[in-house]
């Protein structure tokens, strides 16, 4: 009898390890990504911005999940550190819903913004002025130029 219940526990370890094993692989197949990752992808070689969600602002550092451009094929998602600075422009873009002269160009209307107005889960926009290929390969922190919050 006790053989059978040791029976019972192993096959049920056995079970919940090739459980976390393949919840584990699954997660990573489907978007989610450590920068480990992409040291086996090949990232553009020049980066100068990119779309990103705010995941954590830590005083003056953002924790960004972005997708990264790759020298070929659709951009990877990567988690980066950028760094705001006291030149860093931050503004909020929203674009005419209604444009009444089709000859003229559009232009969005652009709102200045300060550091504490950003949040985690914003939607940005980030440029540098600076190619952080290197940076976002190395997963170290680059400055930013500027960052854009894009309104619908």
């Amino acid at each position: 009898m006790n053989k059978k219940i040791l029976l019972i526990i192993v096959a049920v370890l056995i079970i919940a390890i090739v459980a976390v094993v393949v919840i584990t692989k699954s997660g990573k197949q489907n978007g989610t990504s450590d920068n480990k990752s992409l040291k086996n992808v090949e990232i553009a070689k020049e980066i100068y911005g990119f779309s990103a969600v705010i995941k954590k602002i830590d005083d003056k550092v953002l924790t960004l999940e972005g997708s990264i451009p790759v020298a070929s094929g659709e951009p990877v998602k990567a988690t980066v550190k950028a760094l705001v600075t006291d030149q860093t422009k931050i503004a909020s873009l929203k674009f005419p819903t209604e444009i009444k002269d089709k000859t003229k160009p559009v232009y969005p209307e652009e709102t200045a913004l300060k550091l504490s107005d950003l949040k985690v889960g914003d939607n940005i926009n980030i440029a540098s002025v600076i190619n952080i290929s290197d940076n976002i390969k190395n997963n170290t922190q680059f400055s930013l130029n500027s960052i854009f919050i894009i309104e619908q």
